[in-house]
């Protein structure tokens, strides 16, 4: 890790420090009354179910989104306080949520991001020289980082299906906890160990402690931190996790380095192999992330940049290729009936070529993991679709049921140079593999986990020693077009032209890429990023079959309801405010940062 980044994380412990006891945001009460902007979209939630308002953030220098508002404010801090990059936001944001919302993320897990850094950049190169990245800057200057976790040395294509415990055993317990890749991929601890030392229980926080409450009554070492009274900790409680601060102290004090061997390695290794685990030592220390030039796209006049496989990256450039030149942007967007039509079709095809994403590094055809992204597979795709009526699965090319992962986190973030940063990171399921380690306090991922409905993944997406999973995530980064140097020559562009447009990414399993998607169309069809955001989503994997669509306190279009049986879809309502998919995403435009993060989660962003 380069000198400067270093550098930031000292300075930082500074901040942080004052930060804790100077914001209004980290003082008793209720962390989400702070100064901002009215909400442009409110949801009253049905009893039981709490939810913020939703907000849209107008800043004019920088912004982080995040899934909490206490983190989206601590990644805002670095940005504002300590003339921090965008990267250096979303290392503290990331951790922050691995701490406030372990049911979503934590350095147990992994993920990916990816990162645009403009010539103008006051840190330039530097940037991606920190994070791993070592090769040619290509036009756009976007790059993408692969931390997720990969399968143990000794994990095979039947561990699971031979275990005892069977398809469990792959969600919950030892053998489902994949090498955790999320502080290689981070390579820097900013001072969130000082937040471990006592918050207050957010909402969401509460929301899924009422959801797991049997299972962490049941266990000393969970209930040691979610329950320290024999009851469940509820909102506004103060609760602390302080062997993870310890942890995390350790590795700021030591590097990265830290986690994957020496005492933390070896109490991870002994706390997995009582879970009945695999991993080994050697699986730690030899996890390297990979960094490579983001993939990328075109929609709607704009460059879009995403990571590759493992990832749904490509399969989210590619749904949006099939889409375009259908004009789904166009006559009411996703209010009309048929875009709504064309785009579940359009989905189901999408899902179709998912089954068969795998990691580049085993996959015996790779042209097949790149040709889903181009213009003429898409074009291919898009002779299929059928204005009049659905059709059955093998209609759309699925072979086998896919993993979905739903532990899962998203930030955006922008700095005041015009960089951007787009993670996603995960434990998979929620609370991962329900594995916490009693001395470190780390949650591990379960990312061995098959489909949740019952359903094995596909041969392509066997566990194999060193195999990264299939991951539904789609972080990306979009930029205005670039201007190219002559007419004569378009491959010759200028990168320095190209500017920044927005920052996206979403949470929730399955559900992510087609969320990511449903919220760029309402985008370009003229809503704000918040009210794109908050909108109304439909979704369909092909498995199970059943097409559902969100209903809020409004209700929801019946129109679209019957025009969607009408042409064969089994249709299911279901209440927005149960959250399975949220989306957080920073604008840019006009001198305005708009920041939105989704209510579903609770999210609230931050900018100034």
């Amino acid at each position: 890790m380069g000198q400067w980044m270093l550098y930031c994380l000292l300075i930082l412990v500074g901040m942080f420090l004052g930060a804790l006891f100077s914001r209004s945001w980290l003082r008793e009460g209720d962390p989400r009354d702070m100064p901002m902007v009215p909400p442009v979209w409110t949801l009253p939630p049905p009893t039981g179910l709490p939810r913020n308002d939703a907000y849209l953030i107008n800043a004019t220098t920088a912004a982080v989104a995040s899934e909490d508002v206490t983190c989206s404010n601590l990644g805002l801090s670095i940005l504002q306080g300590k003339n921090g990059s965008a990267v250096d936001a979303a290392i503290t944001t990331t951790l922050c949520i691995g701490l406030l919302n372990a049911f979503s993320s934590g350095i147990g897990g992994g993920g990916f991001m990816v990162v645009h850094v403009p010539e103008t950049h006051k840190v330039n190169d530097q940037v991606l020289r920190d994070i791993g990245y070592d090769g040619e800057l290509e036009d756009g200057r976007v790059v993408a980082l692969d931390f997720r976790e990969t399968s143990p040395s000794q994990c095979e294509k039947d561990t699971y299906g031979t275990h005892k415990a069977g398809r469990m055993a792959a969600q919950v317990g030892g053998l489902a906890i994949g090498v955790p890749g999320e502080l290689r991929g981070l390579e820097a601890v900013m001072p969130v160990a000082e937040l471990a030392k006592g918050w207050r229980v957010s909402r969401e926080l509460a929301r899924r402690l009422r959801l797991f409450g049997e299972f962490m009554l049941s266990s000393p070492t969970w209930s040691a931190v979610y329950a320290p009274r024999g009851a469940m900790l509820v909102e506004g409680d103060f609760i602390q996790r302080l062997n993870y601060g310890k942890t995390l102290e350790k590795i700021a004090e030591e590097g990265a380095s830290a986690f994957y061997q020496g005492e933390i390695a070896e109490s991870s290794i002994k706390t997995i192999a009582k879970a009945g685990g695999v991993m080994t030592l050697d699986d730690l220390k030899s996890f390297k992330a990979l960094s490579y030039p983001a993939i990328h796209s075109t929609f709607m006049d704009k460059e879009i940049y995403t990571t590759s496989a493992p990832s749904s990256g490509g399969i989210l450039l590619g749904l949006l290729n099939v889409l375009e030149p259908l004009n789904i942007t166009s006559d009411g967007g996703l209010k009309n009936p048929l875009n709504v039509h064309r785009f579940l079709e359009a989905l189901k095809f999408a899902f179709g070529a998912r089954s068969w994403v795998t990691d580049p590094a085993f996959a015996k055809d790779k042209k097949r993991l790149e040709e889903v992204y181009t213009k003429e597979w898409a074009d291919g795709i898009r002779e299929k679709i059928t204005d009049n009526e659905t059709h059955s699965a093998d209609y759309y090319g699925l072979q086998y049921d896919t993993p979905i992962d739903h532990g899962t986190t998203h930030l955006s973030a922008v700095d005041k140079w015009g960089g951007a940063a787009s993670v996603t990171s995960t434990v998979n399921l929620i609370w991962g593999s329900h594995v916490m380690d009693p001395k470190t306090g780390v949650i591990f991922n379960d990312e061995q986990a098959p489909d949740a409905f019952g359903l094995w993944p596909s041969p392509w997406n066997y566990p194999a020693p060193g195999k990264k999973p299939l991951s539904s995530t789609s972080a990306s980064i979009i930029l205005n077009p670039t201007t190219h140097s002559s007419p004569s020559s378009p491959s010759s562009s200028s990168s320095s032209s190209s500017s920044l447009y927005a920052v996206i990414g979403g949470s929730g399993g399955s559900r992510i890429f087609p969320s990511v998607a449903q919220v760029l169309i309402n985008l370009f069809s003229g809503l704000d990023i918040s009210e794109s955001i908050e909108a109304y989503r439909v979704h369909n994997q092909i498995v199970p079959d059943l097409t559902t669509i969100e209903v809020g306190p409004e209700g929801v279009d019946q129109g679209i309801v019957k025009a969607l049986k009408e042409k064969g879809h089994n249709v299911g309502e279901f209440d927005v405010n149960i959250g399975i998919s949220e989306v957080q995403a920073i604008v840019v435009e006009d001198g305005h940062i708009f920041a939105a993060s989704d209510s579903r989660k609770n999210g609230i962003a931050a900018g100034y």
